[in-house]
């Protein structure tokens, strides 16, 4: 009897289970097909369809007139001719690219440190510089003294800004950091490629004022590179975000593609999908970028893309950076040879740095010793360029190039 029960007792537990498996298995199928039924009727919304107000409250001077704009972030926006700057040293020959940083006066001296690094390594091809700001680079001695650092053949701009303190904007859930922080993350999230200034350029090259790039010897000119070899984006780290900076981020994202009846490319499922189907939060380390100036401002789903964070307010609400917003993009919508990683020279943000491929661990603490400059503080030194270097799947996804 008590042998019977408990084969009874067996039986019961593989048929529990195998109901299980075929009621899990039958609504893993239902999903299935209601997705396949329902993409295939999926009806894509416009692109230009996310743009809802082609004005911004933000403003932008003339450096010459002196007259004031209102941003606008659609390509067709610009009615005021070509734009002219006012450039110290002598004016570009060249306009295949400019660099451009967004800083104050309170990062001067480590901006100078950067325009430094950049005239030692770009001595044989000096390209433009330029320095948004709001209004405390007016000066004509501060101004002059960093137009010295370049030397007389690399021109130097200031770009003066406005930016708006709109009272309807989302709280931040972070109310100790900076509004100035947020400002720089939409302006290098949406704004900056829709300023008419680099409507004379084919490149930009972000930098911050802590952005030293380094090496023994000047460096191969990375704008001609990207021009021959037809690249639409370069960076040369790669890192992983907080995820109580990331909130909603991935989910807004996968929300998107579906509303433009989009599904995730093979490079965003292999470097931004973790475990499970959420967020890796790798992320390009963006303080160091070159685009192409069209790439965010004139391609339709990017555009889309951008104007669609912006609208969401998570920039200031959870704190999303241009790093996430910029690489979910680019891993999305760029073909993998349409992106490279360059590692032909070293490069340090703040505590982080990384030198050339094929730099030796000693050499290169000395190429960077000049910059390790605060007592008390922990510099990291990564090798490959990653953070974290085993695990960032971002690190050698793309080509890389090394001269």
């Amino acid at each position: 009897m008590t042998r019977v029960q408990h084969s009874n007792a067996k039986r019961s537990r593989f048929l529990c289970i195998f109901s299980y498996f075929i009621i899990g298995y039958t609504l893993f199928n239902t999903k299935f097909i209601f997705k396949h039924i329902q993409s295939s009727i999926c009806s894509p919304r416009n692109p230009d369809d996310e743009i809802i107000h082609p004005q911004d409250e933000w403003q932008y001077q003339n450096s010459i007139t002196g007259q004031w704009y209102h941003w606008t972030t659609y390509n067709k926006q610009n009615n005021h001719g070509e734009w002219r700057v006012k450039w110290l040293n002598v004016a570009p020959t060249s306009y295949l690219g400019v660099i451009v940083y967004l800083t104050t006066t309170n990062e001067l001296n480590p901006l100078k440190t950067s325009l430094t690094q950049l005239s030692r390594l770009l001595s044989n091809n000096p390209r433009p510089v330029v320095i948004f700001h709001e209004g405390d680079f007016d000066a004509d001695d501060i101004q002059k003294s960093l137009s010295n650092i370049l030397g007389n053949h690399t021109p130097l701009g200031f770009e003066r800004i406005r930016f708006s303190d709109n009272a309807n904007r989302p709280r931040s859930v972070f109310p100790r950091w900076p509004l100035k922080y947020f400002h720089m993350c939409r302006f290098f999230t949406l704004m900056l490629p829709n300023h008419p200034l680099l409507t004379l350029f084919t490149y930009y090259w972000r930098l911050d004022a802590h952005s030293y790039i380094f090496g023994p010897k000047p460096i191969e000119d990375p704008f001609e590179i990207m021009q021959k070899r037809h690249i639409q984006y370069a960076f040369i780290m790669a890192n992983e975000d907080d995820d109580h900076y990331a909130v909603g981020l991935w989910s807004f994202f996968h929300e998107f593609l579906d509303n433009h009846c989009l599904k995730p490319s093979i490079a965003l499922r292999q470097t931004q999908t973790g475990w499970f189907g959420g967020y890796s939060l790798a992320i390009i380390f963006t303080n160091f970028a070159i685009a192409n100036v069209s790439l965010f401002r004139d391609h339709s789903l990017i555009r889309a893309w951008l104007h669609a964070v912006d609208r969401n307010g998570g920039i200031y609400r959870y704190r999303w950076g241009d790093a996430p917003i910029h690489t979910l993009a680019l891993t999305q919508f760029l073909s993998q040879n349409h992106i490279v990683r360059l590692r032909y020279f070293g490069y340090m943000h703040r505590h982080e740095y990384t030198c050339a491929s094929n730099i030796e661990r000693d050499l290169c603490k000395a190429q960077v010793k000049s910059f390790l400059t605060q007592n008390g503080i922990r510099y990291s030194y990564y090798q490959d360029g990653c953070f974290p270097s085993t695990q960032n799947p971002l690190c050698h996804y793309y080509p890389e190039i090394k001269l």
